[in-house]
């Protein structure tokens, strides 16, 4: 057997007793796996759901904290809620991987981290999440995978629901919303707050970074519809949050006094038809813009140094019906802009014109689907990908599926004109993925193995001989994710396990803030009224640089869940995390607080009402 699959071979016979939050039923349908409706069951792609069940299950927390116990997504952070969070899904670098909010790029030139560490639970209907390469359906920026967050929409009747909870160090969340409509309008209107007095964040903080790293984020978020006709809706999209976030210096020990903290304000709004002309032919078209407003007050810049990203995105989306499966074509405007002017010194804008196209069909027991897209970015000129997926349905509860795709990553604005360290001649870096995976379903009870082999060239890094941005390296990204979900009478359990080898291929070294392996079982109960929850997750060790300096060990993390229906409008949730105190770290000299507003061992309380 060949040395690269004896992982798998290894890992494969475990599968029957790990999982990755797979879904409870095969019907439940995925929109971010290739841009069209599509039934679990029917994928050729590594995806989750995580629905509004499971977020409320979570009790109380951020999307970086349920974002962390996925599978295939491994997490850094240095410290409390706000400060630098990064995202690697299956080994790939934070700024490779795409974020979406319904349909929207909120990706930020802030090198800082996602700026997902700024968006609240409270609106988030349905998170989807596609693990590998998908420039062949978003372009740029999807090279590792696509994270999009569903905002909670109107429905007909008039509907309330509130949220309101309390945790250690002062951690709170409120949360309310109204929805209502009829067969022609829906609208939807809300507001939230979280705030937490946090920790200090580095293990060995003096001076002002010894003290607790206070966070507030205050928001709200509206959308209304008018729905003429059956088949048609227009309408529109607005959300926007704001607050304050401090953090450490990153100094050992510190070296002044000086409060370091974060203004942010994330703004999305966007305008959308969607109508269905025929039986056959559906057309979505969609205009909007998300901002990212930053101004950061350090010891270097007392009066605050202004960082804002603006992008917008204009798509026309087709979904046809074919006499042998279903079509996609499309075509999208992107424009990303970096504000202030000044910080740019040739340029602080680029565009992006491209045209996509896709088929999917299933034909007895053979599935496939076939995808090509072009860009052309004004910086560096034309870019095609294209991907090819195949899926066979071995016996009724067996499948198995393979497939091979090219993906690239552009350079950011940042990457390419900042004085000094920019580089205009930078080269996109370019990425091939292979990967193969079987699923096995009865019943209650769903196996899935995927091997994934990613190969990336001309990455982008700091040359430290020429003090410039430079395409250095590359890198190849290997693993494996194995994934259990079960139901037994009043039981349920959800158990994963990844393997994963990032190494840079030039240097041999492997990459860092990315370990070998993880785990995580959740195991739950229900007794009645009561709903009763385990959850445990294992990280192994791995070096804070990509020069293998820096090791951080590996670690256990034990929560408990709880919840109570007091009727079927209100329930009681509750978490205790970290239940045995570990002291762990995801970034080199920071403590992590994950999850939310605490480190160590820490609890919450909540109550939610959700009208009928």
């Amino acid at each position: 057997m060949h040395p690269r699959l004896k992982p798998l071979a290894i890992l494969l016979p475990l599968s029957c007793s790990m999982n990755a939050q797979a879904q409870n039923s095969l019907d439940t349908v995925v929109v971010t796996a290739n841009r069209q409706e599509t039934r679990v069951s029917e994928l050729l792609a590594d995806a989750t759901v995580i629905d509004q069940a499971e977020i409320e299950r979570n009790g109380q927390g951020s999307v970086a904290d349920l974002l962390a116990r996925q599978p295939g997504i491994q997490v850094a952070s240095n410290g409390g809620p706000g400060t630098s969070t990064s995202f690697y899904i299956r080994g790939a670098r934070p700024e490779q991987t795409l974020v979406l909010v319904d349909g929207l790029p909120i990706n930020s030139v802030d090198l800082s981290g996602s700026p997902l560490r700024f968006l609240p639970l409270a609106n988030v209907e349905r998170i989807e999440i596609l693990r590998g390469p998908a420039s062949t359906l978003y372009g740029a920026d999807a090279m590792g995978g696509v994270i999009q967050i569903f905002s909670k929409r109107g429905e007909a009747g008039l509907k309330g629901d509130a949220f309101v909870g309390y945790g250690s160090r002062n951690t709170a969340q409120a949360s309310a919303g109204i929805s209502g409509g009829n067969e022609h309008w829906r609208f939807r209107l809300e507001g939230n707050h979280a705030s937490s007095d946090s920790i200090s964040a580095q293990t060995r903080a003096s001076n002002r970074d010894a003290d607790t790293d206070s966070y507030r984020n205050d928001g709200g978020a509206a959308s209304v519809s008018f729905l003429p006709a059956k088949g048609h809706e227009i309408g529109a999209i607005y959300r926007r949050n704001e607050g304050l976030t401090h953090y450490d210096s990153g100094d050992v020990p510190a070296n002044g006094n000086f409060n370091n903290r974060v203004s942010f304000v994330t703004e999305q709004w966007q305008m959308f038809a969607k109508n269905r002309f025929t039986d056959r032919w559906t057309s979505t078209l969609r205009f909007g813009q998300t901002n990212d407003w930053q101004k950061n007050y350090s010891l270097w810049s007392p009066q605050g140094a202004l960082l804002e990203t603006e992008n917008r995105l204009l798509s026309w989306q087709n979904d046809i019906v074919l006499p042998l499966g279903q079509a996609l074509l499309g075509a999208e405007y992107q424009e990303q802009e970096a504000l202030p002017r000044s910080s740019y010194a040739a340029n602080n804008q680029v565009d992006t014109t491209s045209v996509l196209a896709g088929w999917k069909a299933n034909w007895q027991d053979h599935r496939w689907q076939v995808n090509g897209r072009h860009d052309a970015h004004s910086q560096f000129g034309d870019k095609n990908t294209y991907s090819l997926a195949y899926g066979y349905q071995i016996t009724k509860a067996l499948r198995a599926h393979a497939s091979y795709g090219t993906a690239f990553k552009a350079p950011s604005l940042y990457q390419l004109y900042v004085p000094f360290y920019g580089n205009a001649n930078l080269k996109p870096e370019d990425a091939r993925n292979r990967e193969a995976g079987l699923v096995w379903e009865n019943g209650r009870h769903t196996v899935s193995a995927t091997y994934y082999l990613n190969k990336v060239d001309n990455l982008i890094d700091f040359s430290m001989s020429t003090w410039t941005y430079q395409n250095v390296s590359s890198a190849r990204l290997e693993g494996t994710t194995l994934a259990y979900h079960g139901q037994f009478d009043d039981w349920s359990l959800n158990a994963s396990y990844d393997w994963l080898n990032a190494t840079n291929e030039d240097t041999g070294r492997k990459l860092g803030r990315r370990a070998n392996n993880k785990a995580q079982i959740n195991l739950n109960k229900t007794w009645g009224a009561f709903q009763t929850g385990v959850e445990w997750q294992f990280v192994g060790s791995r070096y804070n640089t990509n020069d293998e300096t820096g090791r951080m060990g590996g670690y256990n993390l034990f929560n408990l869940t709880g919840r109570y229906a007091i009727n079927p409008q209100w329930a009681v949730e509750a978490r205790i995390n970290n239940l045995f105190d570990k002291s762990y770290a995801t970034a080199l000299d920071y403590r992590n607080s994950a999850p939310f507003g605490t480190f160590g061992f820490n609890a919450f309380i909540g109550i939610r009402y959700t009208s009928k």
